[in-house]
Protein backbone atom coordinates (compact mmCIF):
# COMPACT_ATOMS: atom_id res chain seq x y z
CA UNK A 1 0.00 0.00 0.00
CA UNK A 2 1.36 3.92 -0.94
CA UNK A 3 3.13 5.71 2.14
CA UNK A 4 4.21 8.94 0.79
CA UNK A 5 5.08 12.52 2.78
CA UNK A 6 3.67 15.73 0.72
CA UNK A 7 3.29 18.12 3.21
CA UNK A 8 2.70 20.87 0.99
CA UNK A 9 -0.75 18.87 0.00
CA UNK A 10 -1.86 18.95 3.82
CA UNK A 11 -5.02 21.16 4.45
CA UNK A 12 -5.57 22.14 8.47
CA UNK A 13 -8.84 20.57 9.76
CA UNK A 14 -11.23 23.45 10.76
CA UNK A 15 -11.74 22.93 14.64
CA UNK A 16 -14.65 20.92 15.06
CA UNK A 17 -14.90 20.02 10.92
CA UNK A 18 -16.64 16.35 10.61
CA UNK A 19 -14.13 15.63 13.85
CA UNK A 20 -14.99 12.33 15.93
CA UNK A 21 -13.85 12.53 19.54
CA UNK A 22 -13.50 9.11 21.82
CA UNK A 23 -11.73 10.38 24.17
CA UNK A 24 -12.09 9.97 28.26
CA UNK A 25 -12.47 13.32 30.08
CA UNK A 26 -9.97 15.60 30.83
CA UNK A 27 -7.16 13.38 28.76
CA UNK A 28 -6.63 16.69 26.23
CA UNK A 29 -4.95 19.28 27.89
CA UNK A 30 -6.82 21.41 25.32
CA UNK A 31 -9.95 20.21 26.35
CA UNK A 32 -11.34 17.53 23.86
CA UNK A 33 -14.48 17.87 21.74
CA UNK A 34 -17.85 15.98 23.25
CA UNK A 35 -19.55 14.30 20.50
CA UNK A 36 -22.58 13.33 23.00
CA UNK A 37 -24.34 16.55 22.84
CA UNK A 38 -23.22 17.73 26.26
CA UNK A 39 -24.79 15.40 27.96
CA UNK A 40 -21.82 13.68 30.67
CA UNK A 41 -24.03 11.59 32.38
CA UNK A 42 -22.95 8.71 29.37
CA UNK A 43 -19.99 10.67 28.39
CA UNK A 44 -18.11 8.68 30.52
CA UNK A 45 -19.05 5.13 28.73
CA UNK A 46 -17.29 5.47 25.96
CA UNK A 47 -14.43 3.91 25.95
CA UNK A 48 -14.22 2.84 29.71
CA UNK A 49 -11.58 0.68 30.41
CA UNK A 50 -14.24 -1.71 32.89
CA UNK A 51 -16.42 -2.45 29.20
CA UNK A 52 -16.60 -5.96 28.73
CA UNK A 53 -13.80 -6.67 30.84
CA UNK A 54 -16.45 -9.14 33.41
CA UNK A 55 -18.05 -11.00 30.41
CA UNK A 56 -15.94 -12.70 27.40
CA UNK A 57 -18.18 -13.00 24.54
CA UNK A 58 -19.80 -16.20 23.23
CA UNK A 59 -21.86 -17.04 20.20
CA UNK A 60 -24.95 -18.22 22.26
CA UNK A 61 -25.65 -15.77 25.44
CA UNK A 62 -25.49 -18.49 28.42
CA UNK A 63 -27.95 -16.04 30.01
CA UNK A 64 -30.66 -16.04 27.57
CA UNK A 65 -34.32 -17.21 27.97
CA UNK A 66 -34.46 -18.95 24.64
CA UNK A 67 -32.63 -19.90 21.98
CA UNK A 68 -32.67 -18.08 18.68
CA UNK A 69 -35.43 -20.71 16.97
CA UNK A 70 -36.75 -23.44 19.44
CA UNK A 71 -38.45 -24.96 16.10
CA UNK A 72 -36.72 -28.08 14.75
CA UNK A 73 -37.23 -28.31 11.29
CA UNK A 74 -36.86 -32.03 10.24
CA UNK A 75 -35.90 -35.22 11.27
CA UNK A 76 -34.48 -37.73 9.23
CA UNK A 77 -34.05 -38.00 5.41
CA UNK A 78 -34.05 -34.24 5.12
CA UNK A 79 -33.50 -33.08 1.56
CA UNK A 80 -29.97 -30.95 1.85
CA UNK A 81 -29.44 -27.85 -0.82
CA UNK A 82 -26.04 -28.70 -1.32
CA UNK A 83 -23.56 -31.47 -0.31
CA UNK A 84 -20.76 -30.42 -2.91
CA UNK A 85 -17.72 -29.57 -0.46
CA UNK A 86 -18.12 -30.63 3.74
CA UNK A 87 -18.68 -27.27 4.61
CA UNK A 88 -21.90 -26.81 2.06
CA UNK A 89 -23.06 -30.24 3.48
CA UNK A 90 -22.17 -28.91 6.94
CA UNK A 91 -24.32 -25.88 6.57
CA UNK A 92 -26.88 -27.11 4.32
CA UNK A 93 -27.55 -29.72 7.35
CA UNK A 94 -27.80 -26.91 9.75
CA UNK A 95 -30.16 -24.68 7.78
CA UNK A 96 -32.48 -27.89 7.49
CA UNK A 97 -32.42 -28.83 10.94
CA UNK A 98 -32.49 -25.38 13.07
CA UNK A 99 -31.78 -22.14 11.24
CA UNK A 100 -33.11 -21.79 7.73
CA UNK A 101 -31.60 -18.35 7.54
CA UNK A 102 -28.20 -19.91 6.90
CA UNK A 103 -26.49 -18.90 3.53
CA UNK A 104 -24.95 -22.20 1.84
CA UNK A 105 -21.69 -20.71 0.68
CA UNK A 106 -19.31 -22.52 1.65
CA UNK A 107 -17.91 -19.82 4.36
CA UNK A 108 -18.46 -21.24 7.77
CA UNK A 109 -18.94 -17.68 9.41
CA UNK A 110 -20.53 -16.93 12.78
CA UNK A 111 -23.76 -17.72 11.75
CA UNK A 112 -22.93 -21.21 10.57
CA UNK A 113 -20.75 -21.72 14.15
CA UNK A 114 -23.85 -20.25 15.96
CA UNK A 115 -26.08 -23.13 14.52
CA UNK A 116 -23.56 -25.67 15.07
CA UNK A 117 -23.78 -24.80 18.63
CA UNK A 118 -27.73 -24.84 18.70
CA UNK A 119 -27.46 -27.91 17.31
CA UNK A 120 -25.40 -29.38 19.86
CA UNK A 121 -27.29 -28.32 22.55
CA UNK A 122 -30.11 -30.07 21.15
CA UNK A 123 -28.61 -32.93 19.85
CA UNK A 124 -31.00 -35.28 22.37
CA UNK A 125 -33.83 -33.89 20.97
CA UNK A 126 -33.22 -35.21 17.44
CA UNK A 127 -31.61 -38.55 18.73
CA UNK A 128 -32.61 -39.78 22.43
CA UNK A 129 -30.28 -42.24 22.85
CA UNK A 130 -27.06 -40.56 21.31
CA UNK A 131 -24.36 -38.54 22.98
CA UNK A 132 -24.65 -35.27 24.65
CA UNK A 133 -22.42 -33.11 22.93
CA UNK A 134 -20.44 -30.32 23.88
CA UNK A 135 -21.68 -26.83 22.60
CA UNK A 136 -18.39 -25.39 21.47
CA UNK A 137 -19.16 -24.87 18.18
CA UNK A 138 -16.84 -27.11 16.66
CA UNK A 139 -17.84 -29.37 14.48
CA UNK A 140 -16.00 -32.48 15.31
CA UNK A 141 -16.66 -36.27 14.74
CA UNK A 142 -19.19 -36.99 17.08
CA UNK A 143 -21.32 -33.71 15.89
CA UNK A 144 -21.23 -34.76 12.49
CA UNK A 145 -22.14 -38.28 13.17
CA UNK A 146 -24.76 -36.89 14.88
CA UNK A 147 -25.78 -34.60 11.87
CA UNK A 148 -25.27 -37.54 9.52
CA UNK A 149 -27.93 -39.33 11.45
CA UNK A 150 -30.56 -36.70 12.06
CA UNK A 151 -30.21 -36.02 8.09
CA UNK A 152 -29.68 -39.18 6.76
CA UNK A 153 -27.12 -38.21 4.80
CA UNK A 154 -23.36 -38.75 4.82
CA UNK A 155 -21.01 -36.04 4.96
CA UNK A 156 -18.99 -34.46 1.97
CA UNK A 157 -15.36 -35.90 2.06
CA UNK A 158 -14.33 -32.67 -0.40
CA UNK A 159 -13.64 -30.01 1.19
CA UNK A 160 -14.61 -26.62 0.12
CA UNK A 161 -11.28 -25.20 -1.26
CA UNK A 162 -11.13 -28.69 -3.42
CA UNK A 163 -14.46 -28.68 -4.70
CA UNK A 164 -14.86 -28.62 -8.50
CA UNK A 165 -17.03 -25.35 -9.70
CA UNK A 166 -19.09 -25.84 -13.03
CA UNK A 167 -18.17 -23.58 -15.67
CA UNK A 168 -20.76 -21.45 -16.47
CA UNK A 169 -21.23 -23.22 -20.22
CA UNK A 170 -21.92 -26.16 -17.86
CA UNK A 171 -24.22 -24.29 -15.93
CA UNK A 172 -26.62 -23.58 -19.04
CA UNK A 173 -25.90 -26.74 -20.22
CA UNK A 174 -27.33 -28.82 -17.31
CA UNK A 175 -30.07 -26.25 -16.87
CA UNK A 176 -31.18 -23.67 -19.24
CA UNK A 177 -33.32 -21.44 -16.64
CA UNK A 178 -30.02 -20.88 -14.74
CA UNK A 179 -28.92 -17.40 -15.61
CA UNK A 180 -25.42 -17.16 -15.54
CA UNK A 181 -24.24 -13.67 -13.92
CA UNK A 182 -20.84 -12.32 -14.84
CA UNK A 183 -17.96 -12.23 -11.92
CA UNK A 184 -18.16 -8.46 -10.21
CA UNK A 185 -15.10 -6.07 -10.63
CA UNK A 186 -12.99 -6.25 -7.31
CA UNK A 187 -14.93 -3.29 -4.84
CA UNK A 188 -11.12 -2.31 -4.55
CA UNK A 189 -11.14 -1.67 -8.52
CA UNK A 190 -14.88 -0.23 -8.70
CA UNK A 191 -14.22 2.32 -5.63
CA UNK A 192 -10.90 3.88 -6.96
CA UNK A 193 -7.65 2.12 -5.84
CA UNK A 194 -5.45 1.66 -2.93
CA UNK A 195 -5.29 3.11 0.73
CA UNK A 196 -2.61 5.84 0.65
CA UNK A 197 -1.09 7.48 3.97
CA UNK A 198 0.43 10.89 3.64
CA UNK A 199 1.95 12.32 7.07
CA UNK A 200 1.52 16.43 7.25
CA UNK A 201 3.09 18.96 9.42
CA UNK A 202 5.92 18.93 11.82
CA UNK A 203 6.82 15.72 13.88
CA UNK A 204 5.84 17.01 17.45
CA UNK A 205 2.56 17.66 15.71
CA UNK A 206 2.37 14.69 13.15
CA UNK A 207 -0.70 14.56 11.33
CA UNK A 208 -2.10 11.59 9.00
CA UNK A 209 -3.91 12.11 6.09
CA UNK A 210 -5.78 8.61 4.46
CA UNK A 211 -7.42 8.62 1.18
CA UNK A 212 -8.81 5.90 -0.37
CA UNK A 213 -11.29 5.54 -3.90
CA UNK A 214 -12.02 9.72 -3.20
CA UNK A 215 -12.71 9.64 0.30
CA UNK A 216 -10.49 11.32 2.84
CA UNK A 217 -9.87 11.09 7.02
CA UNK A 218 -7.01 12.35 9.02
CA UNK A 219 -6.00 11.53 12.32
CA UNK A 220 -3.23 12.32 15.45
CA UNK A 221 -2.05 10.08 17.93
CA UNK A 222 -1.65 11.14 21.54
CA UNK A 223 1.53 13.59 22.05
CA UNK A 224 3.20 13.18 25.45
CA UNK A 225 1.30 16.16 27.11
CA UNK A 226 -2.01 14.22 27.12
CA UNK A 227 -2.76 12.73 30.38
CA UNK A 228 -2.62 8.98 30.82
CA UNK A 229 -0.05 9.22 27.44
CA UNK A 230 0.65 6.03 25.96
CA UNK A 231 2.32 5.49 22.66
CA UNK A 232 -0.39 4.82 19.46
CA UNK A 233 -3.18 6.02 21.48
CA UNK A 234 -5.93 7.57 18.78
CA UNK A 235 -9.06 9.21 20.12
CA UNK A 236 -9.93 12.02 17.52
CA UNK A 237 -9.99 11.73 13.70
CA UNK A 238 -11.55 14.07 11.06
CA UNK A 239 -13.53 12.80 7.84
CA UNK A 240 -16.36 11.06 9.25
CA UNK A 241 -19.53 10.67 7.01
CA UNK A 242 -22.43 10.51 8.94
CA UNK A 243 -26.24 10.36 7.76
CA UNK A 244 -25.54 7.72 4.89
CA UNK A 245 -28.25 5.32 6.33
CA UNK A 246 -31.64 6.53 6.75
CA UNK A 247 -34.49 4.94 8.84
CA UNK A 248 -36.31 3.93 5.76
CA UNK A 249 -33.24 1.82 5.47
CA UNK A 250 -32.87 0.41 8.82
CA UNK A 251 -36.39 -0.09 9.15
CA UNK A 252 -36.37 -2.29 5.67
CA UNK A 253 -33.45 -4.09 7.19
CA UNK A 254 -35.30 -5.69 10.16
CA UNK A 255 -35.64 -2.91 13.07
CA UNK A 256 -39.08 -2.15 13.92
CA UNK A 257 -39.73 1.47 14.93
CA UNK A 258 -39.17 0.85 18.68
CA UNK A 259 -35.80 -0.87 17.98
CA UNK A 260 -35.00 2.11 15.79
CA UNK A 261 -35.61 4.26 18.65
CA UNK A 262 -33.34 2.26 21.00
CA UNK A 263 -30.57 2.41 18.01
CA UNK A 264 -30.54 5.64 18.14
CA UNK A 265 -30.76 6.50 21.75
CA UNK A 266 -27.88 4.21 22.46
CA UNK A 267 -24.96 3.37 19.56
CA UNK A 268 -25.86 5.98 17.34
CA UNK A 269 -25.84 8.35 20.39
CA UNK A 270 -22.59 7.00 21.89
CA UNK A 271 -20.75 7.86 18.02
CA UNK A 272 -22.57 10.69 17.40
CA UNK A 273 -23.53 8.85 14.41
CA UNK A 274 -20.04 7.66 13.44
CA UNK A 275 -19.58 4.59 12.19
CA UNK A 276 -15.88 5.00 12.09
CA UNK A 277 -15.10 6.45 15.72
CA UNK A 278 -11.88 4.78 17.09
CA UNK A 279 -10.26 4.42 20.51
CA UNK A 280 -7.10 2.79 21.01
CA UNK A 281 -6.50 4.35 24.37
CA UNK A 282 -8.11 1.79 27.21
CA UNK A 283 -8.04 -1.95 27.67
CA UNK A 284 -9.75 -2.91 24.63
CA UNK A 285 -6.62 -1.70 22.82
CA UNK A 286 -8.78 -1.34 19.70
CA UNK A 287 -12.47 -0.27 19.81
CA UNK A 288 -14.14 0.90 16.67
CA UNK A 289 -17.19 1.38 15.52
CA UNK A 290 -21.11 2.98 16.21
CA UNK A 291 -20.83 1.34 19.51
CA UNK A 292 -17.24 0.79 20.28
CA UNK A 293 -17.25 -2.88 19.41
CA UNK A 294 -14.12 -4.12 22.02
CA UNK A 295 -11.02 -5.96 20.71
CA UNK A 296 -9.64 -7.44 23.60
CA UNK A 297 -13.20 -8.53 24.85
CA UNK A 298 -14.11 -10.13 21.07
CA UNK A 299 -17.18 -8.12 20.03
CA UNK A 300 -15.02 -6.50 17.80
CA UNK A 301 -14.05 -9.66 16.26
CA UNK A 302 -17.15 -11.25 15.72
CA UNK A 303 -18.65 -7.74 13.98
CA UNK A 304 -15.93 -8.54 11.67
CA UNK A 305 -16.67 -12.29 10.76
CA UNK A 306 -20.15 -11.38 10.61
CA UNK A 307 -19.36 -8.20 7.60
CA UNK A 308 -17.09 -10.81 6.04
CA UNK A 309 -20.04 -13.56 5.79
CA UNK A 310 -22.82 -10.94 4.84
CA UNK A 311 -23.03 -10.88 1.19
CA UNK A 312 -24.35 -7.31 1.41
CA UNK A 313 -21.06 -6.66 3.00
CA UNK A 314 -18.63 -8.98 2.18
CA UNK A 315 -17.46 -6.95 -0.91
CA UNK A 316 -16.48 -3.68 1.79
CA UNK A 317 -14.93 -6.09 3.95
CA UNK A 318 -12.58 -7.57 1.74
CA UNK A 319 -11.72 -3.77 0.25
CA UNK A 320 -11.00 -2.46 4.16
CA UNK A 321 -10.00 -5.43 5.35
CA UNK A 322 -8.83 -8.46 4.01
CA UNK A 323 -7.25 -6.40 1.26
CA UNK A 324 -4.96 -4.91 3.79
CA UNK A 325 -3.91 -7.66 5.63
CA UNK A 326 -6.93 -7.60 8.19
CA UNK A 327 -8.74 -10.97 8.63
CA UNK A 328 -10.62 -13.01 11.71
CA UNK A 329 -10.97 -16.76 11.84
CA UNK A 330 -12.48 -19.05 14.31
CA UNK A 331 -10.01 -21.30 17.24
CA UNK A 332 -7.80 -20.98 19.52
CA UNK A 333 -5.96 -17.60 20.47
CA UNK A 334 -3.40 -16.23 22.57
CA UNK A 335 -5.37 -14.33 25.18
CA UNK A 336 -3.86 -12.88 28.51
CA UNK A 337 -1.45 -15.66 29.81
CA UNK A 338 -3.31 -18.46 28.33
CA UNK A 339 -5.48 -19.33 25.25
CA UNK A 340 -9.06 -18.64 24.22
CA UNK A 341 -11.45 -20.15 21.71
CA UNK A 342 -13.85 -17.73 19.60
CA UNK A 343 -13.64 -15.28 17.12
CA UNK A 344 -10.16 -13.75 16.79
CA UNK A 345 -8.39 -10.87 14.65
CA UNK A 346 -5.65 -12.10 12.08
CA UNK A 347 -3.06 -9.30 10.51
CA UNK A 348 -0.36 -10.77 8.22
CA UNK A 349 2.53 -8.60 8.16
CA UNK A 350 5.01 -9.49 5.72
CA UNK A 351 6.59 -12.31 7.14
CA UNK A 352 4.75 -12.41 10.28
CA UNK A 353 0.75 -12.88 11.37
CA UNK A 354 -0.23 -11.26 14.56
CA UNK A 355 -3.54 -13.15 16.21
CA UNK A 356 -5.50 -11.84 19.01
CA UNK A 357 -4.72 -9.06 21.34
CA UNK A 358 -1.08 -8.77 19.24
CA UNK A 359 -2.98 -8.48 16.41
CA UNK A 360 -5.21 -5.75 17.54
CA UNK A 361 -1.54 -4.14 18.95
CA UNK A 362 -0.26 -3.95 15.88
CA UNK A 363 -3.50 -2.58 14.08
CA UNK A 364 -2.80 0.61 17.17
CA UNK A 365 0.50 1.12 15.58
CA UNK A 366 0.13 1.34 11.85
CA UNK A 367 -1.24 5.17 10.33
CA UNK A 368 -2.46 2.47 7.32
CA UNK A 369 -4.88 -0.01 9.47
CA UNK A 370 -6.16 3.12 11.90
CA UNK A 371 -6.88 5.09 8.03
CA UNK A 372 -8.42 1.22 6.73
CA UNK A 373 -10.80 1.46 9.69
CA UNK A 374 -11.91 5.27 9.55
CA UNK A 375 -12.35 5.02 6.43
CA UNK A 376 -14.56 1.58 6.06
CA UNK A 377 -16.56 3.53 9.12
CA UNK A 378 -17.60 5.63 5.98
CA UNK A 379 -18.93 2.92 3.97
CA UNK A 380 -22.42 2.15 3.62
CA UNK A 381 -22.30 -1.17 3.62
CA UNK A 382 -20.33 -1.23 6.30
CA UNK A 383 -22.47 1.14 8.23
CA UNK A 384 -25.74 -1.67 7.76
CA UNK A 385 -23.85 -4.21 8.91
CA UNK A 386 -23.08 -2.45 12.37
CA UNK A 387 -26.51 -1.38 12.87
CA UNK A 388 -27.77 -5.18 11.86
CA UNK A 389 -24.63 -6.86 14.13
CA UNK A 390 -25.86 -4.22 17.27
CA UNK A 391 -29.64 -5.41 17.24
CA UNK A 392 -28.86 -9.13 17.47
CA UNK A 393 -25.63 -9.05 19.34
CA UNK A 394 -26.69 -6.05 21.67
CA UNK A 395 -30.35 -5.02 21.52
CA UNK A 396 -32.04 -8.55 21.23
CA UNK A 397 -29.46 -10.23 23.11
CA UNK A 398 -29.90 -7.52 26.25
CA UNK A 399 -33.80 -8.15 26.53
CA UNK A 400 -33.57 -11.67 25.57
CA UNK A 401 -31.59 -12.55 29.23
CA UNK A 402 -33.50 -14.77 31.46
CA UNK A 403 -34.18 -12.99 35.08
CA UNK A 404 -36.41 -13.80 38.24
CA UNK A 405 -35.00 -17.60 38.26
CA UNK A 406 -35.88 -19.10 41.68
CA UNK A 407 -35.67 -22.93 42.35
CA UNK A 408 -38.75 -24.63 42.81
CA UNK A 409 -40.69 -21.21 42.90
CA UNK A 410 -40.41 -19.14 39.81
CA UNK A 411 -39.10 -20.11 36.80
CA UNK A 412 -37.88 -16.52 35.38
CA UNK A 413 -38.27 -15.29 31.82
CA UNK A 414 -36.73 -12.87 29.62
CA UNK A 415 -36.16 -9.49 30.45
CA UNK A 416 -38.51 -7.80 27.61
CA UNK A 417 -41.53 -10.91 29.19
CA UNK A 418 -41.18 -8.24 32.47
CA UNK A 419 -40.19 -5.07 31.11
CA UNK A 420 -42.76 -3.88 27.90
CA UNK A 421 -42.21 -0.09 27.77
CA UNK A 422 -39.85 1.33 25.55
CA UNK A 423 -37.47 3.20 27.88
CA UNK A 424 -37.08 0.54 30.41
CA UNK A 425 -36.10 -1.24 27.85
CA UNK A 426 -33.67 1.28 26.75
CA UNK A 427 -32.31 1.13 30.45
CA UNK A 428 -31.68 -2.55 30.00
CA UNK A 429 -30.17 -1.82 26.79
CA UNK A 430 -27.68 0.97 27.54
CA UNK A 431 -26.60 -1.17 30.72
CA UNK A 432 -25.52 -4.08 28.77
CA UNK A 433 -24.10 -1.79 25.74
CA UNK A 434 -21.70 -1.13 28.86
CA UNK A 435 -21.16 -3.98 31.34
CA UNK A 436 -22.98 -6.75 30.19
CA UNK A 437 -23.08 -8.88 33.32
CA UNK A 438 -24.66 -6.49 35.46
CA UNK A 439 -28.18 -6.93 33.70
CA UNK A 440 -28.99 -10.03 35.04
CA UNK A 441 -27.98 -9.91 38.88
CA UNK A 442 -29.20 -5.78 38.97
CA UNK A 443 -32.50 -7.16 37.94
CA UNK A 444 -32.42 -10.16 40.13
CA UNK A 445 -31.93 -8.48 42.90
CA UNK A 446 -34.70 -5.62 42.19
CA UNK A 447 -36.90 -8.21 42.14
CA UNK A 448 -36.32 -9.18 45.23
CA UNK A 449 -36.52 -5.91 46.75
CA UNK A 450 -39.86 -5.76 44.73
CA UNK A 451 -41.13 -8.77 45.88
CA UNK A 452 -41.29 -7.39 49.30
CA UNK A 453 -43.67 -4.95 48.59
CA UNK A 454 -45.30 -7.30 45.63
CA UNK A 455 -45.87 -10.88 45.71
CA UNK A 456 -46.30 -10.95 42.48
CA UNK A 457 -43.71 -9.76 41.17
CA UNK A 458 -41.81 -12.42 39.91
CA UNK A 459 -45.13 -12.95 37.55
CA UNK A 460 -44.07 -11.35 34.55
CA UNK A 461 -47.82 -11.47 33.83
CA UNK A 462 -49.03 -9.45 36.76
CA UNK A 463 -46.36 -6.97 35.95
CA UNK A 464 -48.36 -3.40 35.58
CA UNK A 465 -46.75 0.45 34.89
CA UNK A 466 -46.19 0.79 38.89
CA UNK A 467 -43.74 -2.01 38.92
CA UNK A 468 -41.84 -1.67 35.60
CA UNK A 469 -41.45 2.10 36.94
CA UNK A 470 -39.73 0.89 40.46
CA UNK A 471 -37.82 -1.03 38.46
CA UNK A 472 -36.52 1.68 35.97
CA UNK A 473 -35.85 4.15 38.88
CA UNK A 474 -33.94 1.42 41.00
CA UNK A 475 -32.05 0.57 37.47
CA UNK A 476 -31.26 4.53 37.34
CA UNK A 477 -30.56 4.71 40.86
CA UNK A 478 -28.16 1.62 40.91
CA UNK A 479 -25.71 3.48 38.21
CA UNK A 480 -25.27 6.49 40.02
CA UNK A 481 -23.97 4.65 43.16
CA UNK A 482 -21.50 2.59 41.28
CA UNK A 483 -20.23 5.18 38.74
CA UNK A 484 -20.30 8.88 38.23
CA UNK A 485 -23.01 10.61 35.86
CA UNK A 486 -26.58 9.01 35.45
CA UNK A 487 -29.32 8.12 33.01
CA UNK A 488 -31.55 11.44 34.23
CA UNK A 489 -31.61 12.65 30.61
CA UNK A 490 -30.81 9.64 28.88
CA UNK A 491 -33.73 8.77 26.32
CA UNK A 492 -36.37 10.89 27.51
CA UNK A 493 -38.46 10.80 24.35
CA UNK A 494 -38.88 7.21 24.77
CA UNK A 495 -42.42 6.13 25.67
CA UNK A 496 -42.49 4.70 29.59
CA UNK A 497 -45.83 3.48 28.79
CA UNK A 498 -46.56 -0.53 29.28
CA UNK A 499 -46.47 -2.33 25.90
CA UNK A 500 -45.40 0.46 23.58
CA UNK A 501 -41.57 -1.58 23.20
CA UNK A 502 -42.58 -3.73 19.61
CA UNK A 503 -40.35 -5.79 18.78
CA UNK A 504 -39.26 -6.57 14.98
CA UNK A 505 -40.79 -9.96 13.55
CA UNK A 506 -37.69 -10.94 11.23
Amino acid sequence: MGSESNVDECTPVVDGQDVVDTSPPGADPAQPLDFSGGEDDERDEVGDPQRFSDEPWDDLDPEAAVEESDEILSFGNVVLEDSSSFERWLQSALKALVDPRIVVDGELGPRTRTAVKMFQKRAREFNPRGPALAADGIAGRQTIAALEAATGCSASAVKEDDREVASPEQLEASDPLIAVVPPMASATAARGGEIVVRECGPADELEYVITAGGDTVRFRYWTPDWNNYKPFNVSRYAGAKRGLLSDAQILASGYSTSELKILKANALKESGGAFGAINTWDDQIVSWGMAQFAGHAGTLAVLLAELKDDPRSAAAYDRWFAGNGIDVAYGAYPYKDSTRKGWHVVVRAGDRVHTGDDGWKHIRSQPRLIGAFLLAGNDPAIQLGQVLYWRRSFLTRAIGKAIGKLPGKAPGAAVSRFFTAERTLALIVRLHNWMPAYVVPWCDRFLAELAKERADAYDPEAWDSALETAMAEKIAAERKRVKSGSYDTYALDLSRARGSFVASRS
